[in-house]
């Protein structure tokens, strides 16, 4: 509403020049403060002289009729902008205020801001033929009700009706005069609200009585029974409270109508006036006819049990409102006071001294004397302050304070809310004075959060909240310095500074986190990922009704269970009926919310269900899931999903039953073929299924028999094609592109149910019928009821699939509708044909193409915004005319469209506005037209010289050619004019200058000559042709000065061959052409369409500018004449390499006007003292100012560059990937079809290479998305550029994406050594020109090191070295100035001076220390003793003992952080390791920093098994303290264990453990905190500086966390106080610990502790583990098995699992006994146990089985240091896993 009208007074301020917009502001839509928009801001009126007729102005100014009064004394609030109108006098006649005599200046403050009531024409609104709150719309127009058409009528529609009637919003909208027809005239059609608006009127419609309707089609709404004031919800009856208070407002759930709010004033709490809340304001009820069964339905109303009297003559006093009802007429039965029958709302012949009134009952039965009558004396003592507290002890036994007390709390503060956020969270709001107000933030802390949270039912508060961290609040601040003990019942029993007394603005409402009352779910009936949905509330587990139960609801139970998504929600007990109570019904989650008592709900344990009625989920599962990939929706390769990844199955023995299975899997009724070899081209991942053997009763694939090996290639990839079940669809009831939605399933034509029915599930059906989209979906058998069976129901599409079956639904025929209920579509589009009749190519008679003919547009509010529409969706840019009166003569078909009213944006004709098709009151004399903007006005001369050549017009972003049908000089004076020149001296023919390769544009061009574009001639239209390019047409137009032309007037063989001579061709060049520049040509090489190395043509050749003086002027000239509208960047140093033509500029000093190059001063062509390693290069901005070449050099002055001379290479790396060339601005795809080694070779050459390494096919870089430009590419190898090469032409072609070529270049420097040093580290050599070379170090940093080691295989570099620290090499100095980013795959592809380019010696070779074994630990042992393990290759493996001695053990020990080795172990001493054995024969000299730096086999290089797997025992003490034996005494471990010696211990024995390994969260909770790393002995933190979830994600997988929720900033959890260890940490996410990560170094920051970063990680079970800062990893008698979590119970109890290897595995009963259980209680943080489980009691885990026959003696301080049978041995399956319980104190 708000648009429509600002395009109201936007056209008034077009027709009155300076008139000011005009609002009403601080009320409602037709009333509020009158402020005018001038000078960009809203200002107000002073109220000096204002009246009715002033406000008749504005009022009618905004649309209204009148004024119903003018109001004065900021009656409506004080504005807040400047006062921009005083004085204001009218005579009434004014059309608007800006006309009325006024002053623009002024002596007013806002308090006399005026403003105005404006008459609603339709202000009066009712129900009829239905309810208290559903029926018949009705308005009141002329005197008398009406009704109002369905025609486009809507949920929005019916949203605005209710609220006009009180209601909250609308539940439906209702069509076909759902509740009777009327009588009256039908006052409103076509009715469109935004929703926004206050009244019926204020929506857009057809005009008052102006309709084409009959009361058949009379519009209803059903409104909520709600009302939209917010009253108490308080639990308490109203019948226990003897005084008067909060208590007076009641509401009904589930029933009631427009008159729910009722209340008694003027009396007591159980007697005094009736009043009822209607139309926003509270109104009395009349006593005509009024009893004792009216008096009883009131009290009832309010709560309680019966009415004692019904008075009359106003006894408790006189109202002041509206009288709202008389003549009521209850039987007493009724629930609420408007179910009686009355006269009528607002329809009455009384004054108020008539007012009604009751008394209610209020005491309780057993109370009341058995004559049913509350006695005087009875009252007396009722009320009583000696009786009043017993009363209250009897009646309210929880309530323990004083009556003073007791009272101010049930009457004043008692209802309290939280909102602005969720269901446990958001702003606190009180309930007072009847409206919600907040509370101050002044003093806000936990004690009081608490009070809250448990007056609202939650136990405890999580947090409490200040600065309005849930939005501000709009009503009154009532209670500021709130001070709780945390005791209190309730808020208002608190100290604060007292009601509505406070200092403090919105800013600083408090609010409150409360503990969730469900967070605890399960499902059960089902398996590890599905089953009913079960909640624990009151000490039991209860189920969820299913009413409403949606996908949205899913996947909060699932996402609260740890799964990522929902794969169903299912309903009707599917997974059997629960026995516990029913806890929530009617759920509605929006699916964003964290747990499932934060969705909408009716209340726990509310609800109207039976166990019949239980929700259960699928949630998607850890195990493996399964897809279909490059095919269609139900056709594609299978891949299921493994370990973190899609993988594909292999085709040995792939049949029909498999296919079967995978098809039912995915929700299809069968297969209809099973695929093999790669059909639907081949996967990438791992093969994860081979050998699949399914009988075709599984149902899944993974339960048929399998073998989890393979011996398969991609190329046997198993695909499907599954049955659609609803592959047909139709429309009916309806026309071409709109109708009901039938589907046919068993044999007939059915129906969809419009339950959830929305645009999204639309654009499926139009799709699947072959529509673009779709531009609306109908709900309520719009198009009629249906017949059929009713197959679909709560469908639910997410826009991407195919058909409609494949979206989420109830089920096939599995529905709760009528077919009342049948969905419906309007698909796009059915009016996109369009053209122009009896005029010229852009000119002529609107016609659409409508019922197989075409037909015209009648010119009834025909305008320019509709011409637009046309002309765009013909392709033109825009329109220039809008015509009537058939002015390109009348039309002859049928009459399509009438009143169209285009907003301008829409695509097509048929998405405006109009009458409806074929509906008109029109004759073809008003049959509409256009002129458009011309859409050829872009013409060149191709394939000739600068004045003759080809004709092309530019046509939908390419060029195209013109055929020489009827083409003469005619039509080539037209052309020639169009490009400049005086005239033509030939029109030429049969592709005289070549044939073209773009689209034929035009055909029987037919000029006369005097047209001033092509487009304005008559031709057979855009593209319709019957032509080839050997008839594309040419000219020669007229270039020459009249002097130089012969006397015949035409150009002489003689003068061509003179013209066109080398000796003369400079001077006629300056003569003929003065504006053709000599250097007017320029590319840019090396780089993208808008970025490279600046180049232009010399001499026949491409040559460089040196980038001496270069800069934003010099290049800001260049991108101008290529076309762009600026530059971004001038480039130097030969960012896009180095050019190999003749360098022909320098020093150029643009200043930054010039139209070319050439034009700028610089030294002279050729002129220069530069080497390529200086080329100049450009980024421009990357949208061209024109689509079209703007140089003036004909295109015979070129070389013979092709069209496609852009090539790169995507979806890989630096040189490969996916073949791409650049056409028709943009870039496609090749074709794999004949594509060899040859091909490719001349791609990669083109791109700078030497030769190709492979050449790839089926799309192995992934499918690309833009069109296919070449295939059958046949290249001889010898083409400079692909285009060059034979091919099927362009964009000509019978491939799919999945055929996308690629190829593999050659890379210049793919060869690279270490030498100089050892396996992982030396100076680094390159290979070119046949030799080995050097590396500068110029530059050389840790980024380049990294290339260098992963391009040797090693996984990263630990140091980047310089100064020739492995000797000085001997060869060329290759690279120099070497700058990677670190991704790159070889050092040649990172930024560099050129080769050979370098201003070093050998003394300056850069070397490098690559990574071998990113981490080594000790297996099997204790803290300093075990079996040597190394990570290799993303896993652990062990060293074989061959050779194995103390020098070897002394490097691992060093390693690891201690002083040396005590021993070295062979034979296993600490068990068989499982994984590689990744080094044999090692065999070190004793001070090499780590074990891969020794002499070994190489890696994975053995004759071992693990029974030789060595071990090391690592000094643990200060050497002072070792006794002279150099062992360890039992003494000494004694010593060592102290608590007294620890802490030095640590600090002495372990200053570099691992580096960074070692990580904690300080200063916050178990799984949030600042992060803090352990180096050099004590513990530091990491800078903020580029700190992102990445890197916190890092931080968090270190400390055992699957994942991040947040990374902190800015010290959040409080500044610490050690060193800072690390700054501008950079991660990728993937590194195992925080030292891996790309960062400045250690110790190396610019940083302060205010900028420490912090974590929040997933809060997972593994939260419950100690939070100690002293990591277990330090701790020399802590064990493997230090995190501990109990699982599938609470917070105290489950199942026990460990985490080992790099999972969690569970502990078998074997033995298990409550001594153990005190271990793992005690382990976790709590006293001890209170029971040890066995047989699985909290569920079978799923892992490994870490621990068997453990026997402790209960004083361990971890569960590994107990006895056991082994890590992994055991002989238990998992119903032996045990269990625990653990005391809470």
């Amino acid at each position: 509403m708000q648009l429509w009208w600002l395009l109201v007074v936007a056209c008034s301020v077009l027709i009155s020049g300076n008139a000011k917009l005009i609002r009403l502001a601080g009320g409602a839509g037709n009333t509020g403060r009158v402020e005018v928009y001038h000078n960009g801001q809203w200002g107000t009126v002073c109220d000096d002289g204002w009246g009715l007729e002033e406000a008749n102005v504005v009022c009618r100014q905004l649309g209204f009729e009148s004024a119903s009064w003018s109001r004065t004394m900021a009656h409506y609030g004080q504005g807040t902008g400047p006062i921009l109108l005083d004085d204001v006098v009218c005579d009434g006649s004014e059309t608007f205020l800006t006309q009325c005599s006024h002053s623009d200046t002024h002596d007013c403050q806002h308090t006399e801001d005026a403003g105005v009531d404006c008459y609603s024409v339709l202000n009066n609104v009712r129900l009829a033929g239905g309810g208290g709150n559903y029926g018949r719309v009705e308005v009141y127009y002329n005197g008398q009700w009406g009704t109002v058409c369905d025609d486009g009528w809507d949920l929005i529609d019916a949203n605005v009706v209710c609220r006009q009637l009180g209601f909250e919003s609308a539940l439906e909208s209702k069509s076909s005069a759902f509740y009777g027809q009327g009588s009256g005239t039908i006052v409103l059609d076509d009715v469109d609200c935004t929703g926004d608006e206050d009244s019926l009127d204020q929506c857009r419609h057809n005009g008052l009585e102006e309709h084409n309707c009959v009361h058949y089609e009379d519009a209803g709404v059903v409104c909520s029974n709600t009302p939209n004031t917010l009253l108490p919800t308080t639990d308490t009856p109203s019948s226990l409270l003897p005084t008067t208070g909060v208590w007076n407002n009641v509401r009904l759930a589930g029933g009631g109508g427009v008159l729910n709010n009722v209340r008694l004033a003027g009396g007591g709490g159980n007697y005094g006036r009736v009043e009822v809340y209607y139309n926003e304001q509270w109104g009395t009820v009349c006593d005509d006819g009024w009893d004792l069964n009216d008096a009883h339905v009131v009290c009832r109303q309010l709560g309680f049990e019966s009415a004692l009297e019904g008075n009359s003559n106003a006894m408790y006093g006189l109202g002041s409102g509206p009288i709202v009802l008389d003549d009521v007429d209850c039987t007493g039965d009724e629930h609420s006071l408007d179910q009686c029958r009355h006269n009528g709302l607002e329809e009455h012949n009384c004054v108020h001294y008539e007012d009604a009134g009751v008394v209610c009952s209020n005491t309780p039965s057993t109370l009341l004397p058995t004559t049913g009558y509350i006695t005087e004396e009875l009252t007396t003592l009722l009320l009583s302050t000696s009786y009043f507290t017993e009363a209250l002890t009897t009646l309210l036994p929880s309530t323990k304070v004083p009556i003073r007390l007791w009272r101010w709390r049930v009457d004043i503060l008692n209802t309290v809310r939280l909102a602005g956020g969720g269901g446990n969270y958001g702003r606190v709001e009180v309930y007072y004075k009847g409206q919600w107000g907040t509370v101050c933030d002044d003093l806000w802390d936990s004690d009081d959060a608490n009070v809250v949270c448990r007056q609202l039912g939650f136990e405890f508060a999580l947090e409490g909240n200040r600065n309005a961290l849930y939005g501000q609040g709009s009503g009154p601040i009532v209670l500021d310095d709130v001070e709780c003990t945390g005791d209190e019942d309730s808020l208002d029993q608190c100290r604060h500074n007292g009601l509505e007394e406070h200092n403090c603005g919105h800013h600083e409402d408090a609010g409150v986190v409360c503990q969730n009352i469900l967070n605890t779910v399960r499902l059960a009936g089902g398996g590890g990922n599905y089953g009913r949905v079960e909640v624990y509330y009151k000490g039991q587990w209860g189920t969820v009704c299913d009413d409403w139960w949606d996908s949205d609801d899913a996947n909060v139970v699932c996402r609260q269970l740890g799964f990522e998504f929902a794969l169903e929600g299912n309903r009707y007990a599917l997974y059997g009926q629960g026995s516990g109570p029913i806890v929530l019904d009617d759920v509605e989650c929006t699916g964003d919310e964290d747990s499932l008592d934060q969705c909408r709900h009716n209340g726990l344990e509310e609800h109207n269900c039976g166990h019949h009625e239980d929700a259960g989920v699928v949630c998607q599962s850890n195990a493996k899931e399964i897809r279909l990939a490059g095919g269609a929706g139900n056709t594609g390769r299978v891949e299921v999903y493994h370990n973190g990844q899609w993988g594909t199955v292999c085709d040995d023995g792939w049949g029909i039953e498999e296919a079967d299975v995978v098809c039912r899997q995915l929700g299809f009724e069968s297969a209809s073929w099973s695929r093999t070899k790669a059909h639907y081209g081949q996967g990438t991942g791992p093969i994860l299924l081979d050998d699949v053997v399914c009988d075709g009763s599984e149902t899944s694939l993974t339960q048929c028999s399998h073998s989890d090996t393979d011996n398969c290639q991609h190329t046997e990839d198993a695909g499907v094609d599954c049955y659609s079940v609803l592959n047909n669809v139709r429309l009916a009831g309806g026309g071409g592109n709109y109708g009901r939605v039938e589907v046919y399933y068993n044999g007939q034509w059915g129906t969809v149910c419009d339950d959830g029915w929305d645009l999204i599930d639309a654009n499926v059906v139009c799709r699947q019928l072959g529509f673009d989209s779709a531009l609306e979906s109908k709900s309520s058998a719009f198009y009629g009821q249906g017949s059929g069976t009713i197959v679909l129901d709560d469908v639910d599409c997410t826009g991407d699939e195919d058909s409609l079956d494949q979206c989420g639904h109830a089920g096939l025929e599995e529905h709760n509708c009528g077919h009342h209920e049948d969905a419906g579509v309007v698909c796009q589009s059915v009016l996109n044909n369009v053209r122009l009749a009896g005029g010229g190519g852009n000119y002529g008679r609107v016609e659409v193409y409508y019922n197989g003919q075409w037909g015209t547009v009648c010119d009834d509010g025909w305008d320019l915004i509709d011409a637009n529409v046309v002309c765009r969706q013909l392709g033109f840019d825009s329109a220039l005319e809008y015509n009537s009166n058939a002015l390109y003569d009348q039309g002859s078909g049928p009459i399509v469209l009438d009143d169209v009213d285009c907003t301008g944006d829409e695509d097509s004709l048929d998405q405006c506005g109009h009458a409806g098709l074929e509906k008109h009151n029109c004759g073809h004399h008003e049959d509409a037209g256009v002129v458009c903007n011309s859409v050829l006005n872009n013409v060149r001369l191709a394939g000739g010289g600068g004045h003759y050549g080809r004709v092309e017009v530019y046509y939908k972003g390419q060029w195209g050619t013109v055929c020489d049908d009827l083409w003469d000089s005619d039509d080539a004076n037209v052309v020639c004019r169009q490009l400049g020149f005086e005239f033509a001296l030939e029109g030429n023919r049969d592709a005289l200058y070549g044939q073209g390769s773009g689209p034929i544009v035009l055909d029987d061009v037919e000029c006369t000559g005097d047209e001033d574009s092509l487009d304005q001639c008559r031709h057979n239209g855009l593209e319709e042709h019957n032509c080839g390019h050997y008839e594309d047409a040419g000219v020669v137009c007229s270039n020459t000065p009249s002097t130089l032309l012969p006397t015949t007037g035409y150009i002489t063989e003689e003068l061509t061959t003179l013209l066109l001579s080398t000796s003369y061709s400079t001077e006629a060049l300056t003569t003929l052409l003065p504006s053709t520049n000599i250097l007017n040509t320029v590319r840019l090489a090396g780089g993208g369409g808008n970025y490279g190395r600046v180049e232009v043509y010399y001499k026949g050749q491409w040559g460089t500018v040196c980038d001496d003086l270069w800069d934003s002027d010099d290049a800001n000239v260049v991108c101008r004449q290529l076309g762009f509208e600026f530059a971004l960047e001038g480039n130097r140093n030969a960012l896009y390499g180095q050019g190999s033509g003749p360098i022909v500029l320098d020093d150029v000093e643009c200043t930054g006007d010039e139209d070319s190059l050439d034009q700028c001063r610089h030294n002279g062509l050729e002129e220069h003292n530069c080497r390529h390693h200086e080329d100049a290069g450009v980024v421009c901005q990357n949208t061209p100012n024109t689509l079209l070449p703007t140089t003036d050099t004909p295109s015979s002055l070129l070389p013979t560059t092709g069209v496609l001379n852009n090539v790169r290479l995507a979806g890989g790396g630096g040189n490969y990937g996916r073949v791409e060339v650049y056409y028709n601005g943009q870039w496609g795809t090749v074709c794999d079809d004949g594509w060899d080694l040859i091909d490719a070779n001349v791609v990669c050459r083109q791109l700078g290479f030497d030769s190709a390494l492979e050449y790839n096919s089926n799309a192995l870089y992934g499918q690309g998305s833009g069109p296919i430009m070449l295939d059958d590419v046949d290249c001889t190898g010898d083409e400079d550029s692909l285009d060059q090469c034979g091919h099927a032409g362009l964009e000509e072609h019978n491939c799919g994406h999945h055929e996308d070529a690629g190829v593999v270049c050659n890379s210049v420097l793919n060869n690279v050594r270490l030498a100089g040093g050892g396996g992982n580290y030396g100076r680094v050599e390159v290979y070119y020109n046949e030799q080995w070379g050097t590396v500068c170090d110029d530059g050389w940093d840790l980024n380049d090191a990294h290339v260098v080691c992963r391009q040797l295989g090693f996984e990263s570099a630990l140091e980047g070295n310089s100064n020739a620290m492995y000797g000085l090499g001997s060869g060329p100095i290759v690279l120099d100035d070497v700058d990677c980013t670190g991704d790159e795959h070889s050092l040649d592809q990172c930024r560099h001076a050129g080769l050979e380019e370098d201003n070093c010696d050998h003394f300056e070779d850069a070397g490098v220390v690559c990574r071998v074994f990113d981490n080594v630990r000790l297996a099997g042992g204790g803290g300093n003793y075990g079996r040597v393990e190394v990570h290799y290759n993303g896993q652990w493996g062990t060293v074989c003992d061959d050779g194995w001695d103390l020098n070897d053990a002394h490097v691992i020990c060093r390693q690891l952080g201690f002083e040396f080795a005590l021993e070295g172990n062979s034979n296993a001493l600490y068990g068989q390791g499982s994984g590689p054995i990744v080094l044999d024969n090692v065999n070190c000299m004793g001070d090499e920093d780590s074990l891969d730096q020794c002499r070994h086999n190489g890696l994975e290089e053995h004759n071992c098994v693990h029974y030789e797997d060595a071990g090391v025992v690592c000094s643990n003490t200060p050497s002072t303290l070792l006794p002279t034996t150099g062992y360890i005494t039992e003494e000494l471990t004694t010593l060592l264990l102290s608590t007294s010696y620890f802490t030095e211990a640590l600090t002495t024995l372990l200053p570099s453990t691992n580096i960074l390994n070692t990580v904690r969260l300080a200063g916050g909770g178990g799984n949030y905190g600042r992060v803090e790393v352990y180096y050099k002995g004590q513990w530091g933190t990491v800078c903020d500086d580029l700190w992102d979830s990445d890197d916190a994600n890092v931080v968090c997988r270190q400390l055992g966390f699957e994942f991040a929720l947040e990374g902190n900033r800015n010290a959040l959890y409080g500044q610490g106080s050690g060193p800072i260890v690390l700054d501008d940490v950079e991660c990728t996410g993937g590194e195992d610990s925080l030292d891996q990560c790309r960062h400045n170094g250690l110790e190396e920051h610019n940083c302060r502790h205010h900028e420490d970063a912090g974590v929040v990680c997933q809060n997972t079970p593994n939260t419950l583990l100690p939070t100690t800062d002293t990591p277990s990893s330090l701790l020399p008698t802590t064990g493997v098995l230090n995190n501990v979590r109990l699982a599938g119970g609470g917070a105290n109890y489950g199942r026990v699992e460990v985490y080992y290897n790099g999972q969690w595995g569970t502990v078998c009963d074997d033995g298990w006994d409550v001594t153990d259980a005190n271990v793992v209680c005690r382990q976790l943080g709590f006293d001890s146990a209170k029971e040890g489980n066995s047989y699985a009691l909290y569920g079978q885990g799923s892992g490994p089985i870490v621990l068997d026959d453990v026997d402790c003696t209960g004083d361990e301080d971890f569960l590994d240091q107990c006895g056991h049978a082994g890590l992994e041995n055991h002989d238990c399956g998992h119903h032996e896993d045990a269990g625990v319980v653990c005391t809470v104190l």
